[in-house]
């Protein structure tokens, strides 16, 4: 007879054989997140003034607009708000040092770089202007600068929106890497958001990185890099694939999306890459964001409608994912994913792909590929349920025989004498005793030989809850001596028992 530790060790050896060809990642697993894919943008508008003070002083005003910062990010609210990376809002470079280069350069006709590096000039005398026009201002600066930082939020739709929707920085964090909560100020009740986890787990490996290195439209969707965290649930990758992760961030700024292929969910963004240590933020510190912005993450009615389309589309069932997938659009007319779904979905309507042409109906949710053969999955199960038919039921029945032994004294029956059903009828039982020599002829046995048949079957040797209690059948056996069977099963009766210790029915004490 195999042990428990035999039978467990065999279950875990299965289980890897079973799980080990799943890893490859799925299919359709990121379009439950790319809607909701955002670019941000941060601008600053210079104003700035240089004075000539050379024999005639001149006032030199010049106004200019720089990108001092850009990234992805995601939407988490259907009316517009959104995360990033500090570093994409709250940008270390310095606008005003932008503009003195330009001003500068334009006006004493020098060449100077249009960056945000102070510069040094070989004429000692414009090198001392030069230094006196960057900031910050003093008694002797020959240049005033104000800035103002406009922040814009590119959502990705059918077609490139040039001029995007403005937003305001609700929350920021202390470092570039921490998460960053905005919030569209105008009114766009309706945007595709994203489906956000609790929080990282352990064994999340395999992930995709969503970046938007242009200003999405359906000609430039969101870019997906396939990646692994190694160990899983850890926030560092594989090192095999620090080469790949660079040049996929170094092309989008910070603030990329981290999906877990498991559960299509974000759990964290990520900074970095280039020059710069790649850093994964956890959705747990997003959270905190949120709770800290006031803003709580919900999904709206255009995700439940398209979610709905999704069921259908990923199972191929594409008769019944046009009409919801037209849904969608009448609710969110620039929704790009279930754009591109529908004409896929209208392309196929009808031809042999289509399970719903085939009167299919649609499943709850998307399948997911892998390269496990569906007969692995059958076999598997056979498997399992053979052990457990020919492990734990010869095993219950094996102790059942050994109580009857101990009781009665008899010889424990063959196994070709064993129950064929569960639970045991009365005429099994009846032969099963008849076989192993008890019943009535067991009956010139001690009654406190009974003993063990009298465990009780209910904790505390309590009463059966509200069953009648028929008085146990009795058979004289010489003298005094009264063998008592159960009425329900017809095995004998232990003394004293109020229980029987084969079936557990409750008996009446005499």
């Amino acid at each position: 007879m195999p042990r428990l530790h035999s039978l467990v060790a065999g279950f875990a050896a299965l289980n890897v054989l079973l799980v080990l060809p799943m890893h490859p990642h799925p299919s359709g697993s990121t379009d439950r997140v790319t809607p909701g894919a955002v670019r941000v943008e941060a601008t600053s508008r210079v104003s700035i003034t240089l004075h000539d003070d050379r024999s005639i002083i001149r006032r030199v005003e010049r106004e200019y607009e720089t990108l001092i910062a850009e990234g992805s990010g995601f939407t988490v609210t259907p009316d517009g708000a959104v995360v990033t990376a500090t570093g994409v809002v709250k940008s270390d470079r310095d606008a005003r040092v932008y503009a003195a280069n330009r001003v500068f350069a334009e006006y004493f006709k020098v060449k100077i770089p249009a960056d945000y590096s102070r510069h040094r000039l070989k004429d000692p005398d414009l090198n001392a202007r030069l230094q006196r026009c960057y900031p910050p201002v003093e008694e002797n600066s020959i240049c005033e600068a104000t800035v103002t930082t406009k922040v814009t939020v590119f959502p990705y739709t059918i077609a490139e929106n040039s001029d995007g929707l403005p937003a305001e920085v609700l929350q920021s964090g202390s470092s570039p890497s921490s998460a960053a909560v905005l919030k569209i100020t105008e009114d766009v009740d309706g945007l595709p958001t994203v489906p956000l986890a609790t929080k990282l787990d352990s064994k999340v490996e395999s992930i995709d990185f969503m970046t938007l290195p242009d200003r999405p439209s359906a000609k430039k969707p969101p870019v997906l890099t396939a990646a692994h965290l190694e160990p899983p649930g850890s926030g560092t990758f594989r090192k095999s694939e620090t080469e790949k992760i660079d040049k996929a961030l170094k092309g989008d700024g910070d603030g990329a999306a981290v999906i877990d292929d498991g559960k299509s969910e974000i759990i964290g963004l990520v900074t970095g890459g280039g020059d710069e240590p790649v850093i994964l933020t956890p959705v747990e510190d997003i959270h905190n964001a949120l709770v800290a912005a006031d803003v709580t993450p919900r999904r709206g009615q255009v995700d439940v409608v398209y979610e709905t389309a999704l069921a259908s589309y990923h199972n191929k069932n594409y008769t019944n994912a046009i009409p919801v997938l037209q849904q969608v659009l009448r609710l969110r007319g620039d929704h790009a994913v279930a754009a591109d779904h529908l004409r896929v979905a209208q392309s196929k309507r009808g031809t042999a792909e289509d399970t719903g042409a085939k009167g299919a109906q649609p499943s709850a949710a998307p399948q997911r590929t892998s390269s496990a053969s569906p007969w692995l999955w059958v076999t598997g199960g056979v498997v399992v349920a053979g052990l457990l038919v020919a492990v734990l039921v010869p095993m219950m029945l094996r102790r059942r025989r050994e109580r009857a032994q101990e009781d009665l004294g008899g010889p424990t029956p063959p196994d070709a004498m064993q129950i064929s059903s569960w639970p045991p009828q009365p005429t099994e039982m009846l032969e099963y005793a008849q076989s192993a020599e008890i019943g009535l002829q067991g009956a010139n046995l001690p009654p406190q030989q009974g003993a063990p048949l009298g465990a009780p079957a209910y904790p505390g040797d309590l009463p059966h809850p509200a069953v009648p209690h028929p008085r146990p059948t009795e058979v004289p056996v010489g003298g005094t001596q009264t063998m008592r069977f159960c009425t329900q099963c017809g095995m004998r009766l232990g003394h004293a028992h109020r229980f029987c210790g084969f079936c557990g029915h409750p008996v009446e004490s005499p």
